[in-house]
Parts: C-alpha cells; structure tokens; sequence
C-alpha cells in the first residue's frame, strides 16, 4: 500500500508538471486553439471533439510513454496497472483544473461553460462543471475499490 501512494503521487506530480507546460503553452488558446499542426473532428463515443497534432502528440504518445515508467521500473503486473489506470484519470483532472489555476493568460474567472468550449458541462442551474471531473474520479474509486 505505500508504494501505491507513492506510485500515485509520482504519476500525480506527473500531471502537475504537465499543467504548468500546457498552459504555457496553449496561453489564452484552450483545446490548442492556437496551435499550428493538422486539426480534424475525432468521433469518441457519441461525443465530437477536435483532435489536434499538438494533443495526439502530447496526450496519445508523450503521457503514455510518461505512465511507463513505472512498468519499466518494476515490470508488468496487473494491479500496477491499474493503479497507473487510476493515476491517469485523477491526474487527467488534476492537470486539467491545474491548468485554468497556473495560465497566465486565461484568467480563473473564465473557468465557466461559456468561456471553456472544449469541456462538456453537467450540473444544475449554476453549478456546472466538465464531465471529466465527475466521471474519472468516479471511475478511478471504481477500479480502486474493485480491482486493486
């Protein structure tokens, strides 16, 4: 149990790091809407949202190749798996909260359906926020609690 935490705490700093670049990156441009590099729609599911060169190379090829680490370190096992599984999804929130915090040139204040197009919005009245916040948690206790 303790090296899980610190597994997960490594993958969480991860994703902490990667806060901090992204948004320096993107600056005022969220989803890299102001990112040179091949844009199409990218069909998940039953939801559409645009897929880029920068967030295929950063997101499909970079953190994967991040979240191995762990797997090189001390080999392939299924419950390092999923405790990496489970990294991914709260750092996937993390990072992506992180980056509305630390981004310069997004102020905090625009951290709303209005203003942030490239989330879905749940919620009621005035409290929304983006589905990931509520589903990967959500799914992470799930693995947490059944498969580890």
């Amino acid at each position: 149990m303790p090296a899980d935490l610190i597994i997960l705490g490594y993958i969480l700093l991860i994703f902490v790091a990667i806060a901090f670049w992204e948004a320096y990156i993107e600056g005022n441009g969220g989803w890299a809407a102001n990112q040179v590099g091949w844009k199409f729609p990218f069909k998940v599911g039953f939801l559409m949202r645009p897929l880029d060169a920068y967030h295929f190379w950063s997101w499909i090829i970079m953190i994967p190749m991040f979240l191995m680490l762990p797997f090189v370190m001390f080999g392939f096992n299924v419950h390092l798996f999923w405790l990496v599984v489970i990294g991914f999804l709260l750092g996937t929130v993390l990072e992506d909260y992180l980056w509305f915090v630390v981004n310069p040139a997004f102020p905090y204040k625009d951290f709303k359906p209005g203003k942030v197009w490239w989330h879905y919005w749940i919620g009621f009245k005035n409290f929304k926020v983006p589905e990931i916040y509520i589903v990967y948690p959500i799914l992470a206790l799930l693995i947490w609690w059944f498969l580890l």
